[in-house]
């Protein structure tokens, strides 16, 4: 080989490898673009997905029914409300109900709540007596208030003056009353003094107190064991509202009635403060100013309503048993004599908790007056 032909050979080998790396480093420069944009792609497919999700994402709202699900606080409070909060939400807060106590019990709602155990119950005063739900007791003492109406408007205002800071863990909305509690009896009462020695549910410390100032004995079961312990006779007797009674059926074990309006109970929805908090703040406007009360008045209204027909529908299902009995004015004034002692230990405990008892008291029997 000459040389003009090996220097050709050289600069045709030369030219081969500097096209390559030409081509090399353009496909290097494409496929790296194309990678990165990509990826980019890919970051904003995900942020877009991320920002819908947030912005669709359903809320569960557990409510917890101490009562079973033919009680007219199922039927008549629960279910509407269930509708009522799906529609207003648009679905974002979704609502299961548990019926019969399946979540926990009435002593424990406060507690379950709290922890989350649920998000919605309706607590008792009388099973937070030593919480910071204890002023709202004052509405449990004998023969103070009247009906559920009254006990709404008076207990809003008394809270709203007596209810010290400090409950944590819950949003608590405004108090009501049951209807007021009459005698559900194994046997027979027809006086002050039938009582004495019987064994009788104390469902409250106001209960307790009375039950021992009518010479009876004190047994503390909670609503939900109630029906038994009347059918085992473990007690004789216990103070329930008609309204309630009905639902639970407590005249099947308890077939004498005996109307006193001896007491109302005082409930107070509560929803838990976590998840409250966790929603977005349309949200929890709608509940704060519009869902949360309007559980409040469904309750009252509930209560109001069947009491109405309650005696009639006892009547019924005793036609062939048991007896509705009317108490003489005297023997009435020996049960609101009795209650006088359950007054004077409310004021006691409160204030041996820092209250003011006998301010609270006073205004809240000013209240009632004035209604």
């Amino acid at each position: 080989m000459n040389n003009k032909a090996f220097s050709n050979r050289i600069f045709a080998t030369f030219l081969f490898l500097l096209i390559g790396i030409l081509l090399v480093g353009c496909g290097g420069g494409k496929t790296e673009s194309s990678s990165t944009g990509s990826e980019k792609n890919e970051t904003e497919n995900q942020s877009n997905e991320s920002s819908q999700s947030k912005d669709g994402e359903v809320f569960e709202l557990n409510i917890n029914n101490w009562a079973p699900s033919t009680h007219h606080i199922a039927t008549n409070v629960y279910e509407p409300w269930k509708e009522m909060v799906e529609e207003k939400t648009d679905g974002q807060v979704k609502v299961n109900i548990y019926h019969g106590a399946t979540l926990g019990k009435t002593p424990s709602v406060y507690q379950d709540v709290k922890g989350g155990l649920y998000e919605v119950g309706l607590l008792a005063a009388a099973y937070s007596y030593d919480t910071e739900f204890f002023p709202y007791s004052i509405g449990n003492l004998p023969f103070a208030v009247e009906s559920p109406e009254e006990g709404a408007v008076v207990l809003k205002e008394f809270a709203e003056k007596f209810v010290k800071e400090g409950i944590t863990g819950v949003i608590a909305m405004d108090a009501f009353t049951s209807d007021p509690y009459n005698i559900f009896s194994t046997k027979p009462v027809k006086a002050a003094t039938d009582m004495k020695k019987a064994k009788i549910r104390a469902g409250s410390k106001s209960e307790t107190e009375l039950i021992k100032a009518l010479g009876g004995v004190p047994v503390s079961i909670t609503v939900d064991d109630t029906y038994e312990g009347l059918q085992k006779k473990t007690i004789e007797t216990t103070f329930y509202s008609p309204v309630g009674a009905y639902g639970y059926k407590f005249y099947e074990p308890a077939p004498y009635i005996t109307k006193a309006n001896i007491a109302t109970t005082t409930l107070i929805p509560v929803m838990n403060k976590e998840f409250h908090d966790k929603l977005p703040d349309d949200l929890q406007k709608l509940f704060d100013e519009e869902l949360n009360p309007a559980l409040t008045e469904l309750f009252v209204k509930s209560y109001s309503d069947q009491l109405a027909g309650a005696f009639d529908k006892l009547e019924e299902v005793l036609s062939d048993r048991g007896e509705i009995i009317e108490l003489p004015e005297k023997e009435l004034e020996n049960f609101k004599e009795a209650g006088e002692a359950a007054w004077d230990a409310w004021v006691k405990d409160a204030n041996e908790r820092g209250y003011e008892g006998d301010k609270m008291i006073e205004d809240f029997r000013k209240l009632l007056e004035e209604n």
